[in-house]
This record gives C-alpha cells, structure tokens and sequence, in this order.
C-alpha cells in the first residue's frame, strides 16, 4: 500500500470526506457512513463491513485524480473508434457509477434540509432532470451513434447509413448536450458556485462536491464530443463521399 494509501487507511471517515467533499460519492457506494458513523478511521470501517479496503482507497484515489484533472490528453491522435471507447469507458461509466449516488443524495438533502431552505428541493429537482436526459443519451450514443462512427472509421467505401448521414444523429446529440449545458449551469447558479453553508453536515458538502465533479466531468465529455469526435466523425464521412465522387 502506498503512503497515501496507509494515510487514508487511518484516517477518520469523516475527514476524508472533509478534505475533499466529493469523496462522499465512494463512501456511499460501499456503505460508509462518513456523516453520523464519520469518527471511526477508514480502515475500521472497512473492516467492520468486510470490505475490501484496497478497494475504496483505489476509487478515492481515482475521484481525487478526476477532481484534479487538467489535460485533456492525446485526443488528437486518437481514432474515431479510440475515441468512442474513451468516452464510453471514461465518461459513460463515470456517469453510471456516479448519477445513482447524487440522486440519493440530492432527495436526501433536500427531504432534511429544504423546508428551510428552498432551493435544495430545486436542486434535487433539476438534477432529477438532468439525470433522466443523461442515461437515455447515453444509450442512443452506444446503440446508435457510436457504433455509426466505428462503420465509417472502419471502411474503405461509403457504407449505406439508415440515417442517412453521421450528420443527423449528431445534430440531436449538439441539442441534448445544449440541455445538459443549461441544467448544469442551473445546478451551479442554485448551489452558490457548489458552496455550502457553514451549518451543512457531510452529506449536504458531498452533495455539492458531487455536483462540482459531475459539472466538471460532462463539461469535459461534452467537449471530447463536439470538438473532436464529432468533427472526426465528420470529416471520414467527408472523405468517403470525396472518394465515392472520384470513382
């Protein structure tokens, strides 16, 4: 185990979600109570569950990295179907192992905290939205989209398309991203830029750590997308049509 990971390992449950509130996420997914059980150290917790504690250490360790990322790497000199495997293993799987969470935590806060303040319950509201955009947007990217994209970055010749072109379906995912935009930014402007209040307890600063990551992540999914996997996508069906012409 590395030196961060024995340092987490004997740290309290409630301070590592402290330190950095998205963290919140990985304890809840395997049952940690970090809010009212917070005291015991991470390691104890684990052991008291059987879980493996290598295991959580692991997913904190990468949510610490996501939170912190910056470069948006090589995408460039990856192919279309590279591309379609990134965002799918990356970002979809992010969203499948994350959404869930944020629900439970966004109905929970807003059940505790939103008589007295309000907009918790406008933030659990809009995220249920977003949400229910999310996951069927997902599905038509791996059942539609995608593998349209890894037939053209596969042939040799214009394959026949029941869509006619990339072109269309890609319009309709520039709509739904534009609605993901605007959630988003509803969810930023209703949570104060993700800042919680000093009375907040751990769930209610997960929630919002949670938020901050979500917002950051599909920003960045939604850039990999419009401006490098679409405008590839594009572009091979450009130079099959040019070569169809020539021929």
């Amino acid at each position: 185990m590395s030196e961060q990971g024995a340092l987490l390992a004997e740290s309290r449950v409630c301070d590592i979600v402290t330190e950095l509130p998205v963290r919140g996420a990985v304890l809840s997914k395997f049952g940690i109570d970090f809010c009212c059980g917070g005291k015991q150290a991470l390691a104890t917790a684990c052991e008291e569950k059987g879980i493996e504690l290598e295991e959580v250490i692991r997913e904190i360790h990468d949510i610490d990295v996501m939170n912190n990322e910056s470069e948006m790497g090589e995408l460039e000199n990856m192919s279309a179907t590279e591309l379609c495997d990134h965002i799918e293993s990356r970002h979809h799987n992010f969203l499948r192992q994350h959404l869930p969470t944020i629900s439970a935590h966004a109905e929970k806060v807003a059940l505790v905290h939103g008589g007295r303040e309000p907009h918790l319950k406008e933030i659990a509201r809009v995220f249920a939205e977003l949400k229910e955009g999310l996951e069927p947007h997902m599905m038509k990217e791996e059942t539609i989209l995608f593998p349209l994209i890894r037939l053209l970055d596969s042939s040799t010749s214009l394959p026949d398309m029941h869509c006619g072109s990339v072109r269309s379906p890609i319009r309709a995912m520039f709509v739904e991203h534009d609605s993901a935009g605007l959630a988003l930014a509803r969810l930023r402007e209703l949570s104060d830029s993700y800042t919680p209040p000093l009375h907040a307890c751990n769930t209610y600063r997960a929630l919002f750590g949670e938020l901050e990551l979500l917002e950051k992540d599909t920003h960045i999914h939604i850039h990999k997308e419009n401006h490098v996997l679409f405008v590839k996508a594009q572009e091979i069906e450009r130079d099959l049509l040019q070569q169809a012409s020539v021929l």
